[in-house]
């Protein structure tokens, strides 16, 4: 009889390890999961500025002062400032960005080359990978970022102004 219940318990002991090491395990994948849908907007809030290069029609490269101001409600809403210029240049993009489960959408509008329409891509915590378009313009939007540093592209068809990369640092 003792070896019936010995068996028993160690039965139930083997089980009991079984469905706690499950446990665990579902419970790690599913914090992985909520970290891959974190919004990364929070880490890009606040001042920045940089240098810059624009790519404008005909070949022509203009180097620029930056500065970025980046505005957020949450961390499924954000306003993107970047303002760009030398004595020759002005580059003034603004973007309305809403996250959700790693996706973005969101509105965008270039001040200076009269530019407007809709951005859509992916995030995660460390690169925003937008596309954009509108009329007969489209392009990529890139933002890529770690702590105090932050890199913009921004590449396009169909517009006079072709291109611009920026190299950012925050603010304070």
């Amino acid at each position: 009889m003792a070896l019936y219940w010995e068996e028993r318990v160690v039965d139930w002991v083997k089980q009991s390890a079984g469905a706690l090491a499950a446990g665990a395990m579902a419970m790690a994948l599913t914090g992985a999961t909520t970290a891959l849908a974190d919004s990364p907007f929070p880490s890009l809030v606040g001042a920045w500025s940089g240098k810059g290069t624009a790519r404008i029609e005909g070949g022509k490269n203009e180097k620029l002062s930056c500065k970025g101001y980046y505005s957020g409600t949450g961390n499924n809403q954000m306003r993107l400032n970047i303002i760009c210029a030398n004595p020759s240049t002005k580059v003034e993009l603004r973007s309305q960005l809403t996250y959700a489960n790693g996706r973005v959408t969101g509105t965008w509008e270039e001040r200076n080359f009269n530019q407007t329409g809709t951005i859509s891509g992916s995030a995660d915590e460390s690169k925003l990978r937008l596309n954009i378009g509108g009329g007969a313009l489209n392009g990529q939007l890139s933002v890529s970022f770690t702590g105090a540093k932050q890199s913009v592209s921004l590449s396009t068809q169909g517009s006079a102004l072709k291109g611009v990369n920026i190299s950012f640092a925050r603010n304070g």
